[in-house]
């Protein structure tokens, strides 16, 4: 699966999945886990708020395989506050 055009391996999928799950974000973590069980291999079915979910889930302790992740969807919310001024 890909977020922010980054693919990601099922076993990373999954981790992200599990953060979010713990987290509190369960209805992302369900559309990640969607994506895995469906081998999804183009860009995941996500929303701006599911990546903003991402964002707070990874913020605390960041694994090092979702770090680059992390700094894409950062710079893709920086990118979209700015052109609708939010």
């Amino acid at each position: 699966m890909r977020i922010v055009g980054l693919r990601l391996q099922p076993s990373v999928a999954r981790l992200l999945a599990e953060i979010l799950e713990g987290a509190g974000y369960v209805e992302t973590a369900s559309k990640i886990a969607a994506a895995i069980e469906q081998r999804i291999t183009t860009e995941a079915p996500l929303t701006l708020a599911d990546h903003e979910a991402i964002v707070a889930a990874l913020e605390p302790d960041c694994p090092a395989t979702l770090l680059r992740l992390r700094q894409e969807l950062l710079e893709e919310l920086r990118r979209v506050r700015r052109i609708t001024g939010g």
